[in-house]
């Protein structure tokens, strides 16, 4: 299952169920949410951070494409790939 990483709404209700799935947001503060789920938060004032999903470094998507970001939640960081590793696009890095 991918997931895709949301923010709350700034103002009004930032909590919405999603078919039995209970989201409770605080305002700043992201959650990776099933990419299933992203449309329905998303009509409801919730906004994707990253569209290309995010998850720990052993849920990478196996074929990326070049140019490709995703946020790595084990290293805390957005990373790319270049085509033939993930980067970090700040620094340089592989990771």
């Amino acid at each position: 299952m991918a997931t895709v990483r949301m923010l709350p709404p700034a103002t009004g209700n930032a909590t919405h169920e999603v078919s039995g799935r209970r989201y409770v947001g605080v305002v700043g503060t992201p959650q990776d949410v099933p990419d299933f789920d992203a449309p329905t938060l998303q009509a409801n004032g919730w906004q994707i951070t990253d569209p290309h999903g995010s998850g720990t470094t052993s849920t990478r998507p196996a074929n990326p494409f070049k140019g490709m970001r995703f946020t790595d939640t084990t290293l805390g960081v957005s990373i790319l790939w270049d085509g033939k590793v993930w980067r970090n696009p700040i620094t340089g890095a592989s990771v």
